[in-house]
């Protein structure tokens, strides 16, 4: 199985993926998606393909990624609180892109550490492959679980960054976690472009309310 652990559609105010689209192109290259729009999980019901039900949380802190969730956590919420709401849900906590200077990365503490279920050791968007290998590094150090995503915002960057894992049942997260410490791992960095482009059609969609 072949799952991309970040993804976003049109439901995150940064990215113009439709659901249908990337339903059609996941079925064909036969990878996973987890959704991750940034505070909402609306996308999920026009979704035709598999995938893992997910929301990226921007938490006081930074930004947090609920694996499997099956309810919003609130924009806002206390980094902790979040950890907490996640596990309340069966879900599990992915701490993305932590040492990501240009954007909302988190370096947990020690308490926060311990809540933590996986690292994102690859983005595609970090700027910089430093960022990647200090994560990387922190899972180890930390006897952390490991997974990569793509970050897509626009459909073409899908697909190039996912993991390999063992068959699982898909809508177990406990079986993901015991399948991913022997994953394989596929990745590709996205174009150095594409960050600017998303920071506009952020921009565009919140002065049109889009």
């Amino acid at each position: 199985m072949k799952i991309d652990f970040h993804v976003h559609t049109n439901s995150s105010i940064d990215s113009i993926i439709k659901p249908k689209d990337l339903a059609q192109k996941a079925h064909r290259l036969k990878i996973i998606p987890a959704i991750t729009d940034h505070n909402n999980m609306c996308s999920h019901k026009d979704m035709t393909s598999e995938f893992i039900p997910s929301e990226e949380v921007r938490t006081d802190l930074g930004d947090l990624i609920g694996l499997y969730l099956n309810e919003e956590i609130p924009r806002g919420i206390s980094f902790m609180d979040a950890l907490d709401k996640i596990h309340e849900q069966g879900a599990l906590s992915y701490l993305p892109h932590m040492y990501e200077v240009t954007r909302s990365g988190v370096i947990p503490s020690k308490e926060e550490i311990s809540k933590i279920d996986i690292i994102e050791i690859f983005n595609a968007r970090c700027l910089n492959d430093y960022f990647n290998e200090k994560a990387k590094q922190f899972a180890k150090q930390h006897n952390l679980l490991a997974a990569v995503g793509s970050d897509a915002h626009f459909l073409f960057e899908f697909g190039s960054t996912y993991a390999e894992v063992s068959d699982f049942d898909l809508n177990n997260p406990k079986a993901l976690l015991k399948v991913l410490p022997k994953a394989k791992f596929v990745t590709k960095k996205a174009p150095f472009f594409v960050r600017g482009p998303t920071k506009i059609l952020s921009l565009g969609k919140k002065i049109f309310k889009i």
